[in-house]
């Protein structure tokens, strides 16, 4: 098998933090931090969907970047920094400005005004990686860029692109699913809780977490679980994932951004934790906050510190 150019792990988001009048709020965003390293998360990302990476200007962009290669700056930890936008040249510089305050590993996906070719695909990720070999580049593969990259074309990218390193396929189908556990490519597959249970029991995967951020300590069992193919635990834990993720969209509802769903959880990490969105985009409540603890309580009191 082919060794694999990003570690197999939990993938963590760290949501931004807005005060009442959309202001990034310094002291929540390092306290998030500091919880998510002190449970053992070392590979986090900023501006993701959850993290408002599409809504952010150019200097909010640099402020909270520059923040997050600060705390992100002890040993052991690896820090990765989103970059979505409609512009090419944007996301190039944004690459640029990240890499001064010493990022190296960056989340990307492909711009979204209009599907790209395959020629245009191609050219993007050559474009956006080759001039960074000291760097490690993770495909954030989801349909609002229009169109997603299979398995079959990573493998031809894989082979040309040295620094592309993984990818997120968080709404992979059960056959996807099976040729990623099949396949001999470089690039780490990340799978989200729903699949990753399994996944899990035929190939390695990386875990991309989103619901079993409110307990870290059961996330890392569901996560060593996958890692020793147990099947067992991971039936139980895939379970109570399942019936949490019903429970907390009949609370929610559907329909919103991610990040109203997201920081849902960074405030249960975090009850000071703001819920709030940058507009145009509704976030959650503070009443469908508190009812999403009760259910916790009532029926999955184990994935409540």
């Amino acid at each position: 098998m082919s060794e694999k150019r990003y570690p197999s792990t939990i993938l963590g988001t760290v949501c931004i933090p807005w005060t009442e009048v959309n202001v990034f709020d310094r002291e929540a965003f390092c306290r998030q931090i500091e919880i998510l390293t002190g449970s053992r998360l070392d590979h986090l990302y900023l501006f993701g969907t959850a993290g408002e990476g599409y809504a952010i200007s150019d200097a909010q962009f640099d402020e909270i970047v520059t923040l997050f290669a600060e705390q992100m700056a002890g040993p052991g930890l690896h820090p990765m920094v989103g970059i979505v936008s409609l512009s090419f040249q944007t996301m190039l510089q944004r690459v640029a400005r990240a890499y001064e305050v010493g990022i190296r590993d960056f989340q990307f996906a492909l711009p979204s005004w209009g599907a790209l070719s395959d020629l245009e695909m191609n050219n993007f990720f050559h474009a956006l990686c080759d001039p960074y070999p000291d760097c490690r580049f993770i495909l954030y593969n989801l349909m609002r860029a229009k169109r997603l990259v299979s398995v079959g074309e990573f493998a031809v990218l894989a082979e040309e692109i040295p620094n592309l390193v993984g990818t997120k396929f968080t709404s992979a189908d059960i056959l996807t699913i099976h040729e990623m556990a099949e396949s001999d490519l470089p690039v780490q597959f990340f799978l989200g809780e729903k699949n990753f249970g399994y996944g899990s029991r035929f190939g390695e995967f990386g875990y991309l977490i989103s619901l079993g951020t409110s307990n870290l300590d059961r996330a890392w069992e569901y996560f060593h679980a996958g890692a020793a193919r147990d099947s067992d635990a991971l039936d139980t834990i895939s379970s109570e994932l399942y019936g949490m993720l019903k429970g907390f969209m009949d609370i929610m509802g559907r329909g919103r951004i991610d990040g109203a769903y997201d920081k849902v959880f960074s405030k249960i990490l975090d009850s000071s934790f703001p819920l709030r969105l940058l507009p145009p985009y509704e976030s959650s409540t503070d009443e469908q906050f508190s009812r999403y603890c009760d259910f916790l309580r009532e029926e999955y009191p184990q994935w409540l510190k």
